[in-house]
């Protein structure tokens, strides 16, 4: 056992403590959280002045495959626009292979200091599974996009481990038979799909329809066959709305449809970055009354920068009234939740010991409440920062 001591420590968004240890074991589990004259003699101490630390941010949903994506030029022209842009760059050539890219997206997210990571895997070689170190960890879900029957493989089912999470491309890209035959098997299991996105979607689930139908008829695609007043009508007639699903993005989604998720165990993550790049209207989480989202990221392809402060300063600026600590929640505690780790999002016992350090400069004095540190964060405080996991870190014990 080993005793960590920071100058400061906030263990989630309701506890800061100051000259407080974080005491844990050599497989990096904390086994305590305790004051540093109440440590018991014998136990190694390092010390650590000067520093601010806080558990390591959760990004609940990600892509790691469009690293060098020209997202730049593809702002302004809509949902639809851009996806057709984003496929004949995906054809073209010169562009990362998939395995290269995933490995620049988690060293920009760990270098950002984002500890957890889930992504959906839609190319082989971007479940980052090739990347070291270690950090961010990767819950890869490998992502189902099957237009037809035909398009999708059974023995994907057959071949999940117990406990497994799986990815459904969005409900414009399933078939209604796989997206049922998917829900059906998970049991509970973590199924993420992207749904409730935008307007655009709405539209062709609604009307079959709208500049998203346009596409998928330029594209050859089917249309579905049955018609749905909303996204989350269409979730629950193929058997989504249970515990383990996991709708990302939202952001076109009601009040009453989010709380109807609610009601029904379906969790939400939020991409701010993503939700801006594409200039949608302020999503309605607040007003809904509901536990907020976990955040993410997204990818380059429809973000500048994978951060997960950057998406907690975004998140807090579209929706301040939730406040900064129930945002700190989101990006931490609640990403840890959405996702299955139980292990992570704070900063006590049982938890796992990554950790996110503020280094404070010579002199500053630190905000030392947990409302201030979550405030000061949420609103853009960027002392230099760090990401380390014990034993594993560089900085390691003496």
């Amino acid at each position: 056992m080993w005793a960590l001591l920071p100058d400061a420590l906030l263990q989630d968004s309701a506890s800061l403590q100051e000259r407080t240890a974080l005491v844990v074991d050599a497989a990096g589990l904390i086994h305590a959280v305790t004051a540093e004259q109440d440590l018991p003699r014998g136990i190694a101490r390092q010390a650590f002045p000067g520093e601010l630390w806080t558990a390591a941010p959760v990004m609940a949903h990600a892509h790691l495959e469009s690293y060098d994506a020209p997202s730049a030029d593809w702002r302004g022209i809509g949902f639809s626009g851009w996806v057709e842009h984003l496929l004949a760059w995906r054809i073209s050539e010169g562009r990362l292979d998939a395995a290269s890219s995933a490995a620049l997206s988690l060293a920009e997210l760990a270098r950002f200091g984002c500890g957890l990571v889930a992504t959906h895997v839609a190319e082989a070689g971007a479940d980052g599974q090739q990347q070291t170190p270690v950090l961010p960890k990767v819950l890869a879900m490998r992502e189902v996009f099957a237009p037809s029957q035909a398009d999708f493989d059974p023995a994907i089912l057959r071949s999940l481990a117990p406990g497994q999470a799986l990815a459904l491309h969005a409900p414009f890209s399933i078939a209604d038979e796989v997206a049922r035959a998917v829900f059906a098997a998970a049991k509970g299991a973590l199924v993420s799909i992207h749904l409730g996105e935008h307007c655009e979607e709405r539209q062709m689930l609604a009307e079959g329809s709208g500049p998203l139908a346009d596409l998928l008829h330029k594209r050859g695609r089917a249309m579905k066959d049955e018609l749905w007043s909303s996204p989350v009508e269409w979730l629950e007639q193929v058997g989504g709305l249970q515990k383990g699903t996991l709708v990302v993005h939202g952001g076109d989604l009601n009040v009453a449809e989010l709380r109807r998720l609610a009601g029904a165990q379906v969790d939400v993550v939020f991409c701010p970055g993503t939700h801006r790049y594409f200039e949608r209207p302020a999503p309605s989480f607040v007003q809904a009354g509901v536990p907020l989202p976990a955040l993410g990221c997204d990818s380059r392809a429809s973000n500048t920068r994978m951060d997960p402060l950057f998406e907690l300063n975004l998140a807090f600026t579209m929706m301040p009234d939730a406040g900064p600590q129930a945002w700190w929640h989101a990006l931490t505690a609640r990403g840890a939740e959405v996702l299955q780790q139980d292990d992570w999002g704070s900063l006590r016992a049982g938890k796992t010991a990554t950790v996110l350090r503020f280094q404070l400069d010579q002199g500053e004095t630190p905000p030392m409440s947990a409302a201030s540190v979550c405030a000061a964060l949420c609103e853009g405080w960027r002392p230099e920062r760090q990401l380390s996991a014990w034993p594993d870190s560089p900085e390691s014990y003496p």
